[in-house]
């Protein structure tokens, strides 16, 4: 018999606001079986548990049949994931609700902490955490704290960083069934729509920074075998966000970038599920929504490839098949193309590994690099700073100057050359509003730069700092 505190426990647990999880299946027998274990070990009570059968053709129904008693399931001709979520969602009951793909599972304590985040905050309309990415047996290859990159859960970030994944949410339902649960045209990226249609329709979400979530990747995923399905949904996804009167009119004026960085991303997808070719054209398309020049277009990609590829868990260094195709976007003669190409790879070799705080191989990369004279290589490095996505830290470019210093690539008597490193880092910057990293450029431009030798190379490098910028706009 229960002693009064058991019962007081069981009482309390009881009275929390029940939460249901809507799980679709297709042909998922191999991983299914964990996918429900992981809810049960939650051991909150009031949960629900509905299963979406999508025409499964294995032997997913057998191993449902085995948890019969603990959830409900519900069986239907193929399809699709949003048709399949939605079916799940008008059965639901509770007052949050959870959606976990059949191949993915649940990281102990996430009902208990992100109910108590919503519990909290009756305004809340969901809350979001981090992931882990796993291989097809499990193993974790990646910890994702999407929050480092998107602090704010609001409209811009949902459609520009676009941290979805569904499994590391806790919604309120009403939230879900004002804006109609999910979008069924969409067989992929019906996650990012239905967010950006939350984010509209004032929904707000609140970071919880912990993983909660294990997303695996394996070969039969629908993301990885259906790539230029994601393609055609995710610009179907754009096409009608910018259609709804809702979308505020400073979010409308920036359609070009959004497209641009979104049609990137899509190349990278294909890149990184082994499509290079469909890549390379997606890359047209992307060149297509920018008015910048081949030269910075190509930098930009590589610089976000091998940023994805590397948060994906994989080697940056593998970005390298792409660069004919990144070559490919200018227009220009034949010794430009060469000069950019080099550059590419220089990029690669060399200046990943000084972005890379914790890259222990950036002297070694430069000293082993292609031998440039003094003027080619600063103009190289120069339009790094100029044109890189954020502004780089000031350490970086002072770990540059000094390998470069001791490997022999400068001589002392050209220090004051470093004055033209960081006038244009602090030009960048302030073109940024980051203040704190160009007032440390500046006084380093003022350290280096005293010399009269050093103020016609600073003249020279603000004049090309401006057009460059001029021409970014």
């Amino acid at each position: 018999m229960a002693n009064e505190s058991e019962v007081g426990a069981n009482s309390a647990r009881d009275s929390r606001p029940c939460i249901s999880v809507v799980i679709p299946a297709f042909n998922n027998a191999a991983f299914i079986e964990q996918a429900l274990q992981s809810v049960f070990d939650q051991n909150v009570g009031n949960t629900e548990i509905i299963v979406v059968d999508d025409g499964s053709t294995d032997n997913t129904a057998e191993v449902l049949a085995r948890f019969s008693d603990r959830i409900q399931v519900i069986r239907q001709s193929n399809s699709g994931s949003a048709v399949a979520r939605n079916v799940g969602l008008r059965e639901t009951t509770g007052d949050y609700v959870a959606f976990l793909d059949a191949d993915d599972w649940f990281l102990p304590g996430k009902f208990v902490h992100q109910s108590e985040i919503l519990d909290a905050n009756p305004d809340l309309g969901a809350v979001h955490s981090g992931w882990n990415i796993t291989d097809e047996n499990g193993a974790v290859t990646k910890v994702i704290e999407p929050w480092i990159d998107a602090p704010e859960l609001d409209l811009n970030t949902w459609l520009v960083h676009k941290p979805a994944k569904l499994g590391s949410m806790l919604f309120r339902r009403n939230w879900l069934e004002r804006v109609g649960g999910f979008d069924p045209e969409l067989i992929q990226s019906q996650d990012v729509d239905l967010l950006l249609r939350l984010s509209l329709a004032g929904c707000t979400f609140q970071w919880q920074k912990a993983s909660t979530l294990c997303y695996r990747r394996h070969s039969f995923s629908t993301i990885r075998r259906n790539g230029l399905d994601q393609v055609k949904y995710a610009t179907m996804v754009l096409d009608k966000f910018y259609r709804n009167p809702l979308v505020p009119t400073a979010i409308q004026r920036n359609e070009r970038s959004v497209r641009y960085y979104s049609s990137m991303w899509l190349a990278w997808h294909l890149f990184h599920i082994e499509n290079t070719e469909a890549a390379a054209q997606q890359l047209q398309r992307t060149r297509s929504y920018s008015r910048s020049d081949g030269r910075r277009i190509a930098h930009d990609c590589l610089y976000h490839f091998a940023s994805w590829t590397e948060a994906a868990g994989s080697d940056p260094e593998e970005v390298r098949k792409m660069i004919g195709a990144f070559g490919s976007l200018g227009e220009e003669s034949q010794s430009d193309s060469n000069e950019m190409t080099a550059s590419l790879h220089w990029w690669i070799s060399v200046w990943r590994h000084y972005l890379s705080e914790k890259s222990p191989n950036a002297k070694s990369q430069l000293h082993n690099s292609p031998t440039l004279d003094l003027g080619p290589l600063l103009v190289q490095v120069g339009f790094y700073l100029r044109t890189s996505t954020v502004p780089t830290p000031v350490q970086t470019v002072d770990r540059f100057w000094k390998d470069a210093m001791s490997t022999g690539r400068f001589q002392s008597t050209e220090q004051h050359r470093a004055a033209e490193l960081y006038v244009t880092l602090c030009g960048r910057a302030v073109y940024s509003g980051d203040w704190r990293i160009a007032s440390r450029a500046l006084l380093r431009t003022i350290q280096f730069g005293w010399h009269p030798k050093a103020w016609p190379g600073i003249v020279r490098t603000i004049k090309s700092l401006l057009t460059e910028l001029q021409n970014s706009k």
